[in-house]
């Protein structure tokens, strides 16, 4: 079972989903629990970058 909810949680972080939303899916008391599972995305930072860009560039 427990690689089950891995998998859905890494699955639900590649394809975009926030923590928050990850972190109520599976019922995790703290963000710090979910957040053990972004060592899955290699890109996570650059991801988070390129949200920003986006978000910037639509305000202009």
């Amino acid at each position: 079972m427990r690689d089950l909810r891995h998998a859905h949680a890494s699955w639900l972080l590649h394809g975009g989903a926030g923590l928050q939303v990850v972190k109520e899916r599976l019922g995790h008391p703290s963000i710090a629990t979910t957040e053990r599972y972004l060592h899955t995305l290699p890109n996570t930072d650059e991801t988070a970058l390129d949200a920003l860009a986006k978000t910037r560039r639509r305000a202009k």
